[in-house]
């Protein structure tokens, strides 16, 4: 049954967008591949913008059945003129998106259509006030290049399959909730890229509701700006969390800068998947520090961005820039090696007087000395920190570092920082932290607040971070919560001792149960088969990346971990083996419903005679020797079908497989107990060591 929510709905959208992406690429990394499908979903979007757009101006003026995309190309060129003034672009009705893609398949130069359709497109622009945002935008979506197939044909049949992926996707009639599902659409598949990139994906995506807390800081008290600025921009996601927090309608422009071509593209195209039109963003390609585009346009009233971390720049190599407006206040420049304080002060410079900036910064611009404590000193002598908010670990992309933010504002009502410690402000879904929306509102509420909160928010004079050295560290102002768990020692020795009674116990039935099945059991009698005759051998088709935390099944993935999922691919008994991770040695018993990882096996049993359970406990201890035995080199590094088919398997009467299941999970269950114990013999540890090792300071002195 299809899902009926809209977060239900979106789920089912993302899960579908990402198995096409997937499918789509073949043997192209993703990371090369995410042009063509970004960039075919932005030929699909204005296609269908266009096409709504000219077919409500005709239909209002009563022509009721008019299509644009029936028009022959000759008749399309009245008003081209007057649309490119409204929308920035034009499309032929030959070219749009559905047109191309219904000739396809017959079309033995595709590739040179679809060029010449990209060519057309931005050349409707030359010219006009949109030319610059629409110039190069396809230079990424390369129909000629040979990661899509070594001859022309094959490359043909890759475009055609990418053009009825993205045009099957159910984005639904276009319109204001097409839009949101466009952009929607647009956003995920660049985090799953940015997820699969690593360092490179976090250079040009900063998660989403990263993105969204820092424009709630930097438009708090707000219910409209002026101008939006990012001088680090990415693919323009933190620009466009100021439509989603304060409604498109009330932001005046956005405005931002990118240094990397590629990224600089990506950051256009979702301006414009986002249905922000041409008219309302300048994004500049180029380098901030060196060469910043927006001189005309500052300053501005809100301000966020993630700078890229302690990279290198000119600094006192280059002597023009100590006299540059943006750096000059500061009296010194920011150390060749580590670029993030020129960012920081670059940004303040074009700040507006009533304005606030929220900065993602490396933790090292907090305590380092040098230059840096120098611009720190310029900062709170001048009362220009409102703020500094410590991050959690490991929320951003090709990082686990805990990063922080901070705040600027040039109109300010008291002369003191806010720190704020929200290094455990935050929830783990699947393989990384993320800032839920009660995260982001205990961060906010205590910016609104400015008060002092145990353990979490201090306000600190100016002075006081003067007598510290211009440190900014959270840690050095906001004492850390003594988190250990307060220890009910006599209980707990009552615990162990009622532990051990039971272990003992315990230890004389499975003794007895072992010394009679050793009497009965027969040493013939005993026949193998391979575990191809016996059993279904096979992986699952499931992403590690449609794990759901909290979800409704198990998802056994190719690692030892166990994720959750909302959906399941088998409802069975069976064995599972991870395909990557502790080979030979990890294994586990499902039974019921559960979902697997594509490269993770089930071995579901067809043979009446095998019992699941026996099976688990048999290829714990003795699938790995196989394997090893069975290896041309020293070390196995994946498990491949064959491994698991070719194992030779006893298949002893079936009432000796139960009796040895039910004596090793009678060991299962003394080994729990024993954990058990160890776990609280540790806490019996920690609880006499701090005992024992804490000392009265004041005695001493």
């Amino acid at each position: 049954m299809p899902p009926t929510t809209k977060e239900g709905q979106r789920a089912e959208l993302h899960k579908t967008i990402w198995r096409i992406a997937n499918d789509l690429r073949g043997s192209v990394d993703g990371w090369d591949f995410k042009s063509y499908v970004l960039g075919m979903l932005f030929y699909r979007f204005i296609s269908e913008n266009l096409t709504a757009y000219l077919n409500e101006q005709e239909r209002e003026a009563g022509e009721s059945d008019f299509d644009y995309a029936k028009l022959d190309d000759p008749a399309a060129e009245f008003g081209r003129k007057e649309t490119v003034a409204e929308k920035g672009f034009y499309v032929l009705p030959s070219e749009l998106f559905r047109n191309v893609r219904a000739r396809a398949k017959n079309d033995a130069n595709l590739n040179e259509t679809l060029e010449k359709v990209f060519k057309h497109i931005e050349g409707s622009a030359v010219g006009t006030d949109s030319e610059d945002d629409l110039k190069g935008l396809f230079d990424d979506l390369d129909v000629n290049s040979s990661k899509l197939g070594n001859t022309v044909a094959k490359r043909n049949e890759k475009l055609v399959k990418l053009l009825d992926a993205i045009g099957d996707l159910p984005l639904g009639d276009f319109g204001d909730n097409a839009i949101d599902l466009f952009g929607d659409a647009y956003e995920f598949l660049m985090t799953m890229y940015a997820s699969q990139a690593g360092k490179s994906g976090g250079e040009f995506f900063t998660p989403q509701e990263v993105s969204e807390v820092l424009a709630k800081i930097a438009v708090v008290g707000k219910t409209r700006v002026n101008k939006v600025y990012d001088p680090a921009a990415g693919s323009g996601s933190l620009l466009l969390k100021f439509a989603k927090v304060l409604g498109k309608e009330n932001v005046g422009g956005f405005f931002g800068q990118e240094i990397n071509l590629t990224t600089y593209n990506l950051a256009r195209i979702n301006m414009f998947l986002h249905d922000v039109n041409y008219e309302k963003f300048d994004l500049a390609h180029g380098d901030t520090l060196l060469d910043p585009a927006h001189w005309d346009d500052e300053p501005f009233e809100a301000i966020v961005s993630n700078p890229p971390y302690s990279i290198k720049w000119d600094g006192d190599a280059n002597p023009l820039l100590i006299n540059d407006p943006r750096f000059a206040p500061a009296g010194v420049l920011a150390p060749k090696s580590k670029a993030d304080l020129a960012f920081t002060l670059h940004i303040l410079s074009w700040l507006a007087v009533n304005g606030t900036a929220a900065i993602v910064e490396f933790p090292g611009v907090l305590y380092r000395g040098g230059a840096e404590q120098k611009i720190r000193k310029y900062l709170i002598d001048n009362n220009y920190v409102d703020a500094v908010i410590q991050l959690p670990p490991d929320l951003f992309f090709g990082t686990s570092i805990a990063t922080c933010i901070i705040v600027l504002k040039k109109s300010k009502t008291d002369n003191a920082v806010l720190f704020v410690n929200a290094s455990n402000e935050f929830k783990r879904v699947a393989n990384k932290n993320k800032l839920t929306l009660d995260n982001q509102q205990h961060i906010l509420g205590a910016l609104e607040d400015r008060v002092d909160v145990e353990h979490f928010a201090r306000l600190v004079s100016n002075e006081a971070i003067r007598d510290n050295g211009y440190g900014l560290g959270v840690s050095a102002y906001v004492a850390t919560e003594d988190r250990r768990t307060a220890l009910d020692i006599a209980g707990l020795n009552a615990e162990i001792e009622e532990t051990l009674q039971r272990q003992t116990a315990h230890r004389t039935r499975v003794d007895a149960a072992v010394a009679k099945l050793i009497r009965e059991s027969q040493s013939e009698g005993v026949t193998f088969a391979r575990i191809g005759d016996i059993a279904q051998v096979g992986t699952g088709r499931s992403d590690r990346n449609q794990a759901v935390d909290g979800g409704d099944y198990p998802f056994y993935v190719r690692s030892q971990t166990v994720m959750q999922i909302d959906t399941y691919e088998f409802d069975e008994e069976a064995i599972v083996i991870p395909g990557e991770g502790g080979i030979g040695e990890i294994f586990h018993y499902a039974n019921g419903k559960y979902a697997l990882h594509q490269r993770a096996y089930r071995i579901h049993f067809t043979d009446e005679r095998v019992d699941t359970k026996f099976a688990y406990y048999y290829f714990a201890a003795h699938f790995k020797q196989f394997i090893m035995q069975k290896a041309v080199s020293a070390t196995v590094t994946s498990i491949r079908k064959p491994m698991i088919t070719d194992f030779p398997f006893p298949i002893p009467p079936l009432d000796t497989q139960l009796e040895v299941v039910r004596i090793l999970d009678q060991f299962t269950s003394l080994n729990a107990e024993l954990e058990a114990e160890l776990a609280a013999r540790r806490e019996q540890y920690r609880y006499f060591r701090d005992r024992l090792l804490t000392f009265d300071r004041a005695s001493h002195d």
